[in-house]
């Protein structure tokens, strides 16, 4: 950290990035650094961009900040998710559940994949995490049985961004820093450093460095000079809709000739986050106008963006909460040694740009050869594309956001079928493998069908955690 004996942070924005990054901060920072939390008193409207659902790493991430699952099911809405199901894709209707797994089992070193190519099946039939999300059933994974398919499992959650962003700021040692409320702020800087921040009543603050949280507004890394690469201009409209019942444990996304709509099941209630071209026509009430795209750099001079300041995702995947905790973790990393900051700036600039190139590939994906929506053509996803369908190589880069698992179940639910398989695959009877897939198929669909009920397993967990509280 700095070397002179006291240093200043200020952090921007109403946001879940703001909530977690000061929460992050408070933990690490040493007792000398000042963190300054300006918090304007609106809600952010860009909190729609995480599309309410979080990868598996949550779980892990939260830990870290101090928050743990019991809390996040007894004090929010928060629920379970096995991924997403999309319906209606494309061209051809796609229908597939894009979930979270471990590893694929491989046999005689050939990953499952392969062997689906060879036998004609379908790969998410031997996906637990697919098959249960389609059924409406859920269970965690067990860790007592390693040889049970649900094992392989992995799950995220469904959640508000408000009510997390509320959570993690109950956690915040309030002693450690210092809340300004404040809608209205005037930012001053020269040659992109920013000098000082005013607030309406006429108070400046200064800081060593200023971490802008603000959402896509971007406040403070907007005000200086940093080109934002944009990729489209989209509509997205937001409702609450009260439900008899909590629904499955995956969100679900249709598609249509204009865009798509979801449908992500918290307590009681589904929110509900359509999609537009900005081409097509929209008068419904509380649409926004939201450009996609990217900033090239998140940290310029001595003012950093963290989530939706810096970048703008499309909805559609976990990745805009993946990245968010990308960010928070390499800051955390890269905390500057003294007022220089210029090698932690360009290694957080490196990494940060390849993270946004990796995670609007995997945007890219989904799209392509379904519908065009003016994304560029990349070298990059031609030739994840050609080795896939080549001979079913799932090419990797260096720290992807989605992992080759990702890529695998997301090629197969697009009907992408690889012209040749590994052809060390041959070296297992086939017959013999054909009777081996059709005993896990038919297990799996039985496992699915044996767990609980998303809502009901909730319902019971919940229950479990009060009484376990009330006890000790």
């Amino acid at each position: 950290m700095y070397e002179p004996k006291s240093a200043q942070f200020l952090v921007l924005g109403n946001t879940l990035a703001a909530s977690m990054t000061v929460l992050a901060l408070s933990k690490t920072l040493p007792k000398n650094t000042k963190i300054i939390w300006v918090k304007p008193i609106t809600s952010c409207p860009s909190e729609v961009l995480y599309g309410g659902i979080t990868s598996p790493e949550a779980y892990q991430f939260n830990l870290l900040l101090g928050i743990t699952e019991p809390q996040l099911i007894l004090e929010t809405d928060t629920t379970f998710s096995f991924g997403t199901h999309f319906t209606h894709w494309g061209n051809h209707n796609r229908d597939w559940m894009q979930c979270f797994h471990l590893p694929f089992a491989a046999t005689a070193g050939v990953e499952l994949h392969h062997f689906m190519t060879r036998h004609g099946a379908s790969l998410g039939d031997f996906l637990i995490s697919s098959q249960a999300a389609l059924q409406g059933t859920f269970a965690h994974p067990p860790t007592d049985n390693l040889q049970s398919p649900l094992s392989r499992a992995e799950y995220g959650y469904h959640f508000d961004p408000a009510q997390w962003s509320g959570m993690f700021a109950k956690q915040i040692d309030m002693n450690r820093i210092d809340v300004i409320d404040a809608d209205t702020i005037k930012i001053n800087q020269s040659l992109n450093h920013i000098d000082y921040v005013q607030l309406k009543d006429g108070t400046k603050l200064e800081a060593d460095l200023y971490i802008d949280c603000s959402g896509t507004s971007s406040q403070l890394l907007g005000s200086l000079e940093n080109d934002f690469v944009q990729q489209r201009t989209v509509n997205i409209t937001k409702e609450t809709q009260t439900t008899s019942a909590t629904g499955p444990a995956c969100r679900l996304i249709s598609g249509s000739e204009s865009g798509w709509r979801s449908v992500t099941p918290l307590r009681a209630q589904n929110q509900i986050v359509s999609l537009f071209e900005s081409s097509i026509e929209n008068q419904q009430e509380g649409c926004q106008l939201i450009t996609l795209g990217h900033r090239k750099e998140a940290w310029k001079g001595n003012c950093l963006g963290i989530g939706h300041a810096a970048y703008a995702l499309e909805p559609i995947t976990p990745a805009a909460y993946i990245l968010l905790k990308k960010d928070i973790e390499r800051f955390l990393e890269l905390l500057p040694v003294n007022y220089e900051t210029q090698i932690e700036r360009q290694e957080y600039n490196r990494r940060y740009q390849d993270d946004i190139t990796h995670a609007e590939l995997f945007h890219q994906a989904i799209y392509a050869g379904q519908r065009e929506v003016g994304y560029p053509d990349s070298e990059k996803l031609d030739r994840k594309l050609s080795q896939y369908l080549h001979r079913g190589i799932v090419a990797n880069y260096d720290f992807e956001p989605f992992n080759q698992q990702d890529w695998s179940i997301l090629h197969a639910g697009l009907g992408r079928i690889p012209k040749r398989y590994d052809r060390m695959a041959e070296q297992v009877d086939f017959e013999q493998t054909q009777k081996n897939l059709d005993r896990m198929r038919a297990g799996i669909a039985h496992l699915a069908a044996s767990m609980p009920a998303h809502h009901l397993y909730l319902e019971k967990f919940t229950t479990y955690l009060r009484n376990s509280e009330k006890h000790g």
